[in-house]
């Protein structure tokens, strides 16, 4: 799906208030505000941050409450548009609208969608939870962390999460897609792990500069591997 034909002024980044200008909100002492349809929406500032208001909305065999999402700035316009596209269809879908400003935030949203599926997810493995936690145990109670730390690998190897710590190397049963070595301090990652680990499967997550196990983010390097060569 190719870029759609926004307007230049919609996709450009610009102070959150000189948005909701090209958004054609009307200015107020205290708030901006527009209607789309039925629905009234404003924008106000306060301590530091926007927030965009939408209010509620009745009728004798539905009921929507007031909602308010944060914005941040600067902001492009059809971020912006998208986000009040998101609100308004939390009342009116199925119902497609003709407003143009409408039509641009979905489409953004739409785009926006087609090129995350572009984008490969990060390498993640669900780990053994029992086995897992004996691995890590098992490098904790023989290699000591406390006064020298050192490197702690992991990598994936035949389906298996493969575990590098100095001389021991262990192998725990896991699935997932894992090309690649992610390297952390043992110090940070059992001052890091969860006491204990929910679930039958624990979950790795590589992204960027952290590893996430069960959900708890440590500090981490990656590097990608040359898939030419065999583990």
């Amino acid at each position: 799906m190719g870029h759609p034909d926004f307007p230049p002024p919609m996709i450009d980044k610009m102070p959150l208030d000189k948005a909701l200008e090209v958004l054609e909100f009307i200015p107020t002492p205290l708030v901006y505000q527009r209607k789309w349809d039925d629905l009234e929406f404003s924008a106000a500032e306060s301590f530091d941050c926007w927030f965009l208001m939408r209010d509620g909305f009745c009728t004798k065999r539905t009921a929507c409450p007031p909602h308010d999402v944060r914005i941040s700035t600067p902001i492009a316009p059809i971020e912006l548009m998208a986000a009040i596209y998101r609100l308004w269809s939390e009342v009116y879908a199925p119902k497609e609208s003709l407003d143009p400003f409408l039509l641009w935030g979905k489409e953004w949203i739409d785009y926006q969608q087609e090129i995350k599926k572009l984008i490969p997810p990060p390498p993640t493995l669900w780990a053994e939870r029992e086995f897992l936690r004996h691995c890590l145990n098992y490098i904790e109670q023989h290699i000591d962390w406390v006064d020298d730390d050192y490197d702690i690998v992991f990598s994936q190897s035949s389906g298996q999460l493969r575990i590098n710590a100095n001389k021991i190397e262990l192998y725990c049963p896991a699935r997932g897609n894992w090309i690649g070595e992610t390297t952390i301090s043992a110090k940070k990652l059992f001052r890091g792990l969860p006491k204990r680990f929910i679930g039958p499967a624990v979950m790795l997550q590589t992204k960027s500069d952290k590893l996430i196990i069960d959900g708890r983010q440590i500090p981490a390097r990656w590097s990608e591997c040359d898939v030419s060569k065999p583990t």
